[in-house]
């Protein structure tokens, strides 16, 4: 009886270190076919773009921390300030590096347990933010691949943006109906009690511009960093590059075995990249721009840390609307 527990326990965070280690080899191998391209490449490193790639990506994670912030003061009696939701939403997302994908929501309930928001709003947030982020930035990762010519069938790239935009206007349309039914599927799936929360159109269309926006500076900061570690590339190119670094990262996130989807994200980048006559490209920007992405996470999450003192004086006790 005790093996089947330890099994389990065991089974996530080796499947992580499997995953992780295959594409390591691969790109190991990858690299070694290509060691000439790499090597031939003059690493003409410009501060100014790197600068402005690494301002373009906090920007896009503030503007994520903004929708948080919006979402939670809407749906809330009890409210948060810019400060604090910095503190709780940037600290908490260092954990994605830890596999699995709920630590950063629990440690957003401790956090913001001084300040009487329900720990079921808040995992209501988190899930409805992650949702419009991934189908906004889909949606923009599929406009750019589109018009960047990526060797792909255009008929497929049509048909999952019409469809993604059709299933997004009836998500909008329909919200509170159909959150209604997939709370109650879980409730009785999981013998939960998860409370619903009433989401505004007007909420909803603010938290789409909202990530749309973020998504924008997102494939910026992908933009400036080719630019940055000497790669001059044209319009067609960067839109390969925008829409393959903002797709990498939807898909690096949903590997959940993976933390952070280090590697998944690396390697869908490279296979989209490789088509376009990218040389060396398709192998260094990937892998370097996470460098730089996870120096701007670190140093936003070490601001974080600072600022959570916010959190600790706790406010009158009100609930949550329901």
């Amino acid at each position: 009886m005790t093996s089947a527990p330890r099994f389990r326990r065991l089974l996530k965070p080796t499947l992580s270190v499997l995953v992780v280690l295959c594409v390591v080899w691969f790109f190991a191998r990858a690299f070694q076919r290509n060691w000439a391209e790499v090597r031939a490449h003059e690493f003409d490193l410009s501060v100014p773009y790197l600068l402005c790639s690494a301002i373009a990506t906090l920007a896009a994670i503030l503007l994520a921390t903004y929708a948080w912030y919006a979402s939670i003061n809407a749906l809330s009696l009890n409210k948060v300030d810019f400060r604090q939701s910095i503190a709780a939403a940037n600290l908490s997302g260092l954990t994605k590096y830890i596999p699995g994908k709920v630590w950063s929501y629990a440690l957003q309930m401790y956090f913001l347990d001084g300040v009487g928001i329900s720990k079921a709003l808040i995992l209501y947030v988190g899930i409805l933010n992650l949702a419009i982020s991934m189908g906004v930035s889909v949606i923009f990762a599929l406009v750019c691949l589109l018009f960047g010519q990526v060797t792909f069938p255009t008929s497929v790239l049509l048909g999952s943006l019409f469809g993604l935009l059709a299933f997004d206007a009836l998500c909008i349309g329909f919200n509170r109906a159909l959150l209604d039914a997939l709370v109650s599927l879980i409730n009785r799936i999981f013998k939960r009690n998860l409370s619903t929360f009433d989401v505004t159109k007007s909420l909803l269309l603010e938290l789409h511009a909202i990530h749309l926006i973020a998504a924008m500076f997102s494939g910026l900061a992908a933009y400036w960093f080719c630019f940055g570690i000497g790669y001059r590339i044209g319009f067609e190119r960067s839109l390969v590059v925008v829409g393959s670094s903002t797709l990498g990262d939807v898909v690096g996130f949903l590997a959940v075995i993976v933390p952070g989807g280090l590697g998944v994200r690396e390697g869908l980048m490279y296979e989209m990249l490789r088509g376009q006559d990218s040389g060396s490209l398709a192998l260094i920007m990937p892998v370097a721009s996470r460098l730089l992405n996870m120096v701007v996470e670190i140093g936003l999450g070490l601001v974080a840390l600072r600022l959570l003192r916010t959190l600790t004086v706790r406010k009158p006790a009100e609930s949550s609307q329901p």
